[in-house]
């Protein structure tokens, strides 16, 4: 196999791993939510790491407990004032090779955010967590659906810890979520219904169309190493880890749908239209002149949108 192939295939398998999460999984009902339940007093464990002031905005480096004691590590943003304060969780994306594939993708806007009344907590997703290690099977074993619950979990905890907090207002709390989050983001919306507004970047769409379906040059080697048969049928195995399992669930929380009109290899457009036209909820879709990373016009109407549901003053 030529280098150039080797790489291919590398990339397309992280893909899959990463922005269609599951490829094999206990069998169940496609929607079995029993996957993402978890010990509401089970404690937190919160631990500061430390503490520095940006423009008045104080940036905790934190640590608490989430799905089945593991470390989850993140930065908690804090506005100057008393508050009543909204909240975000920040969902970051994994696009091999980038540099900010981690909370740090959106502690800019977070910082940014933060004197208009917002309290942000940002956390790292399992797969780059300091001590993860990729089980036997590697991005087709059992391993993959299981850490699409894990984070779901991790995120139901974090907005337990911003609920625990005094100057957080219950009811103005939205989720962000980029890539491998936004596909994430479907899920905790159907099994999580605290949530005032989502915002679903570069995402979500349905796991299986895009890995059997779409003209995705990325998943062509997937295809051809496991066979269309193997892998559809390890995807169907997997479906209560598929964002598709759980389209017609979402809402009342009204919830943004952002695309790129030039990601064909990560969400091909009739993938990113078929998704957005199921998804059930108040919702409204944009479409970008953009790639999966977006761009400074899906930053505006995310501010906008998450000022309007959130009620921010500034």
């Amino acid at each position: 196999m030529s280098a150039r192939i080797a790489c291919g295939l590398l990339i397309a398998c992280a893909w899959v791993f990463q922005i269609a999460g599951p490829v094999l999984g206990q069998p169940g009902p496609p929607d079995d939510v029993a996957h993402f339940a978890y010990d509401r007093n089970a404690s937190l464990n919160v631990a500061q790491i430390s503490a520095k002031v940006r423009n008045d905005v104080t940036v905790q480096d934190i640590t608490y407990t989430g799905s089945n004691g593991g470390t989850v590590p993140a930065y908690l943003i804090i506005p100057k004032g008393a508050g009543k304060f909204a909240g975000i969780i920040w969902g970051h994306w994994m696009m091999p090779g980038a540099a900010n594939a981690n909370r740090s993708e959106f502690l800019d806007e977070a910082i940014a955010l933060a004197p208009a009344g917002v309290v942000s907590l940002l956390i790292d997703a399992p797969q780059i967590r300091p001590g993860f290690k990729a089980a036997a099977g590697g991005f087709f074993g059992p391993q993959g659906p299981l850490l699409v619950a894990q984070q779901v979990i991790d995120l139901r905890r974090g907005l337990d810890l911003l609920l625990s907090r005094p100057y957080v207002d219950a009811n103005r709390i939205a989720y962000v979520g980029h890539s491998f989050d936004a596909q994430v983001g479907p899920i905790l919306d159907a099994v999580d219904k605290r949530f005032a507004a989502f915002v679903f970047m570069s995402g979500p769409q349905s796991t299986i169309e895009y890995a059997i379906s779409s003209d995705s040059p990325l998943m062509g080697p997937v295809r051809q190493k496991m066979g269309v048969t193997k892998l559809e049928q390890n995807l169907k195995a997997a479906a209560w880890a598929d964002p598709e399992s759980y389209a017609h669930k979402l809402g009342p929380a009204p919830a943004l749908f952002q695309y790129g009109l030039h990601d064909e290899d990560w969400v091909p457009l009739s993938d990113a239209k078929n998704y957005a036209a199921e998804a059930s909820g108040p919702k409204t879709v944009e479409f970008y002149d953009a790639g999966h990373a977006l761009n400074a016009k899906a930053q505006a109407d995310r501010y906008s949108f998450l000022k309007k549901m959130l009620n921010l003053d500034r």
